[in-house]
């Protein structure tokens, strides 16, 4: 049970970083003024949104290593960690998708102007992302984007199907092998909504701390 919990958290923190990070990428890509960047941002997001999670961590587990050579197949498939490794990107392509449409939406939540006054200060395009248009992005998304990573993290219980040792597997084991299937589902259940709490917490505090209001957020998006 605690290797179950490790591995869970170990594919949370991985998946919430790295899905945030190509969510960031995919968001910016489908506001571009690049015809290009802006398709392909767009074709992301419609392939790995509109196909279940579920299916990817099988894509990526099954089938990937079958498309290597033979050698680094065979080694993906001989590692004993394999499974965490192809659950984290599942989720994280995944997440991304959902991320980036999240972000998206912050990002035309933000004022023309604002990027207007950026420019005048000579700021370059990257600079203009980095010192203004991230940080306001991040700020309006914030409630939307918090409850997204809830649900990841409720999402790496599906890991199980491809073996990957995380908590419900963890719990399935538990039964099988001893018969107290009772307490160790009472553990995991427990595990999940502690943790849930405690992420839902930290988002609740950090819309407090920026002062964010939700409702003028939302109105901002319908306007926009």
């Amino acid at each position: 049970m605690i290797t179950g919990v490790k591995i869970t958290l170990i594919l949370l923190v991985s998946t919430t970083i790295s899905s945030l990070l190509l969510g960031t990428v995919i968001a910016i890509m489908r506001v571009s003024r690049i015809k290009v960047l802006r398709a392909f941002g767009t074709l992301y997001v419609e392939i790995f949104r509109n196909i279940p999670g579920l299916f990817w961590l099988l894509f990526f587990y099954f089938v990937f290593p079958d498309l290597l050579p033979p050698g680094l197949a065979i080694k993906l498939n001989t590692y004993t960690y394999y499974p965490v490794v192809a659950g984290i990107v599942g989720l994280t392509v995944d997440n991304a998708s959902y991320v980036s449409d999240i972000l998206r939406s912050g990002r035309l939540a933000i004022p023309h102007g604002q990027r207007e006054a950026a420019i005048s200060t000579g700021l370059g395009r990257v600079q203009q992302y980095i010192h203004v248009l991230l940080p306001q992005m991040f700020r309006a998304a914030l409630p939307p984007l918090g409850t997204r990573m809830v649900h990841n993290f409720k999402n790496t219980s599906l890991c199980m199907a491809i073996t990957a040792p995380e908590i419900t597997w963890a719990t399935q084991q538990i039964e099988s092998l001893t018969f107290r299937g009772i307490e160790a589902t009472a553990v995991a259940t427990l595990f999940y909504i502690l943790l849930a709490g405690v992420m839902v917490s930290i988002i609740i505090t950090l819309e407090k701390v920026l002062k964010i209001d939700i409702s003028s957020i939302s109105h901002s998006e319908t306007a926009s």
